[in-house]
């Protein structure tokens, strides 16, 4: 059993399975004043039975960037249940934390903490991160993993079989640039102080632009995703948006909301529905992955200001038709 906590990246269901493993989603709860919180008990339960928790921070699809204190408090449950097993005899919980998104912290009143900066769980825990993001050079697919040697032996062993190895040039580019990424860069003291600050100009222009279409955002402080909650256009959205194309079953309001936007606004987003667990729906709100659908705002300025126009256009049509 693999701990997700959802809404979580929608590929991290199929890498489990892929794996042999068993998706186990903890429901992170959500409302549009204070976004996405933490709930310890469930975790607590969850981690009983877990071969591993996958960790997220800057989180995707929400921008979410967990506190140090809510990251201690992970790492304390987890502690606590491998003391358990190690009186037991059993193999210990594994934390993965995926830190793609690392410095993309674009609220200067948070800041990144790395998981396995916490000496409780340094022993059990692997880091993942990513150049694709920070550069703006996903097609790259280059990244690093950091860990103790007893964990990063089993991820040497199993790369030739799913990659191989990373391309030569690709490996050089990236040392260059982590290299230049401290240096001075358009006026700041490094790309990383310039990367955050222009990602906060965006995230705030598609913030507002959402907010006033009457789409409410979850509050993000990292990534560069919105979350919004599209419950207030159901109503409006043409029925034959609902229709499945394969003869499946109608599809979900998110889907069907993504659908009548791009054909009738041409503004692209992410149903989130895929982000959360299909078969067991979040125990206190099971409406909540059909209401609230992905944006994007690692965009050029003209882009956000063309989609905020058109975000004006969808609104002011609802207007006219309420």
């Amino acid at each position: 059993e693999i701990i997700l906590l959802e809404p979580c990246f929608d590929l991290y269901w199929g890498q489990v399975r892929l794996a042999g493993g068993t998706p186990k989603p903890v429901a992170l709860r959500a409302d549009t004043e204070h976004g996405l919180r933490l709930d310890l008990s469930a975790l607590h339960h969850a981690l009983f039975t877990a071969k591993a928790l996958v960790v997220n921070s800057p989180h995707n699809p929400s921008g979410k960037v967990f506190t140090q204190s809510e990251l201690e408090a992970i790492a304390q449950l987890v502690a606590d249940e491998n003391e358990r097993r190690r009186e037991a005899n059993i193999s210990p919980v594994y934390l993965i934390s995926d830190e793609v998104y690392k410095y993309i912290v674009h609220d200067p009143s948070v800041s990144h903490v790395h998981l396995a900066s916490l000496r409780a769980i340094q022993d059990v825990t692997l880091t993942v991160s990513s150049a694709g993001k920070t550069f703006s050079a996903t097609g790259w697919q280059i990244g690093w993993i950091v860990g103790p040697r007893h964990l990063l032996k089993h991820a040497h062993r199993i790369l030739p079989y799913l990659q191989f190895c990373a391309a030569t040039p690709i490996q050089t580019a990236l040392v260059s640039a982590l290299d230049a990424a401290d240096l001075p860069y358009r006026g700041h003291d490094s790309y990383y102080d310039w990367l955050r600050i222009e990602y906060a100009r965006k995230r705030n222009i598609l913030f507002n632009a959402l907010n006033e279409a009457n789409l409410p955002t979850l509050p993000a402080s990292g990534g560069f995703f919105l979350l919004a909650d599209m419950q207030m256009y159901t109503n409006y959205i043409p029925p034959h948006y609902f229709e499945s194309e394969d003869n499946a079953p109608s599809v979900s309001a998110d889907w069907a909301f993504c659908r009548w936007i791009a054909r009738d606004f041409g503004i692209i987003a992410i149903p989130a529905s895929p982000f959360f667990d299909a078969a067991k729906p979040a125990a206190d709100d099971p409406g909540l992955s059909q209401r609230l659908v992905r944006f994007a705002f690692c965009k050029s300025d003209d882009v956000l200001k063309d989609a905020a126009s058109r975000l004006r256009r969808l609104h002011s049509t609802l207007t006219t038709v309420v």
